[in-house]
């Protein structure tokens, strides 16, 4: 059974269940969503900071899934967790609700133009679509959304206009509903928060020099002692919430690889920034990746470093973070968030629950009016 909203572990994520007992739960469980191994590739970098792959052979998606976090544990439960989540996209188990119907005819509380669409697209409101039933995260109501939106496609499909956009953007799992729930949001808050960042706009640094926290401060530490640069930018969007870029660059693997977090606790979100930055490198190194891109051609070789900004820098001390700051429990963390994004976006965040147990949770979150740049499908820039 899922546990409660509590949170129970909090270095540098927030969890409702400790990491072995994620683990003890997922790890009989990962033949049954076709995944035959999780491999620690941590030593294939200088860096050392724990990332995983997971490996699904028959997956219809990517067959490898990458994993990150402080601890091997936890960058152990985060492959194999999005190796699982691309399962459920691929094999959704949820019903089709309301098969070849228009979104005028179901008097939606969004318009379609506000989902993610694919470039060209020539779906409107009268175009008829199969429909999954998802519900609204803040008020409980049951809103209908596209199948695509849902789903990953098919390796082979026959030929249909122009249409939506199939990513895992908003896909996500958790050790209960609001958790799986909570980390889709701020997936869809963080793209969207890049998205809107203007061409040649300035960017506001944070020396990483200035974190003195027992979470970030320490990795930062980490990455620099084996040669590194990091470097942090602030990418706070329209929804108050904390978001960060970070790059990580060297000589002896001269990409400026990048990563970013987003999350009420700006320690969190700087936590999931630079191990995103890690993660990025790594998967570019092993060169595992079914999607991966050309990284290689984007050396940059210099005998300076090249992530380095120019300019002033803030502390962390001048860091204001926007929101109230992290909560205590996932459920009340859910319905902030969800009326936050009410306000600002028109539509509270819609959740279709692909879950396939009672042990976890799988979810696909769509938020209308909400930006998704596909330029940040790799963090390998």
């Amino acid at each position: 059974m899922m546990p409660t909203g509590a949170k129970v572990f909090f270095a540098g994520t927030h969890r409702v269940r400790r990491p072995e007992e994620t683990w003890a739960v997922i790890e009989p469980l990962l033949a049954r969503y076709g995944v035959t191994r999780v491999a620690d590739v941590t030593g294939l970098d200088v860096l050392g900071v724990p990332v995983m792959m997971a490996v699904r052979p028959l997956a219809r998606s990517l067959t490898v899934s990458q994993g990150k976090g402080q601890t091997a544990a936890l960058a152990r439960i985060s492959a194999a967790m999005e190796s699982i989540e691309l399962w459920h996209a691929e094999n959704v188990p949820n019903p089709v609700c309301h098969h070849a119907t228009s979104a005028a005819e179901l008097g939606l509380p969004y318009r379609i133009a506000g989902v993610v669409t694919g470039p060209g697209s020539l779906v409107t409101e009268t175009t008829p679509l199969d429909w999954v039933e998802a519900f609204d995260t803040g008020s409980g109501a049951a809103v209908p959304v596209p199948w695509p939106l849902v789903s990953l496609p098919p390796p082979v499909r026959p030929w249909t206009p122009p249409g939506f956009l199939w990513s895992s953007n908003g896909l996500a799992s958790g050790n209960n509903r609001s958790e799986a729930g909570l980390h889709a949001i701020y997936e869809i808050i963080e793209r969207d928060s890049l998205s809107r960042v203007p061409l040649g706009a300035p960017w506001f640094y944070i020396d990483p020099g200035s974190l003195a926290d027992d979470v970030c401060a320490p990795l930062i530490d980490r990455i620099r002692a084996a040669g590194a640069t990091v470097t942090i930018t602030t990418v706070d969007g329209r929804f108050g919430v904390p978001c960060f870029a970070a790059r990580v660059w060297s000589q002896d693997f001269p990409v400026a690889c990048g990563g970013w977090g987003t999350h009420l606790d700006p320690h969190v979100a700087l936590s999931r920034a630079l191990t995103e930055a890690v993660q990025s490198r790594l998967t570019g190194i092993a060169g595992s990746r079914d999607d991966l891109p050309a990284v290689y051609q984007r050396v940059r070789l210099s005998t300076e470093n090249l992530v380095e900004p120019d300019g002033p820098r803030l502390t962390w001390a001048d860091y204001a973070p926007p929101g109230p700051g992290a909560f205590p429990d996932v459920d009340a963390e859910l319905a902030w968030l969800s009326a936050r994004v009410r306000d600002i976006a028109g539509t509270g965040p819609l959740l279709a629950d692909l879950s396939t147990t009672d042990e976890f949770s799988v979810v696909k979150v769509t938020i209308p009016k909400t930006l998704f740049d596909t330029e940040y499908l790799h963090t390998g820039a």
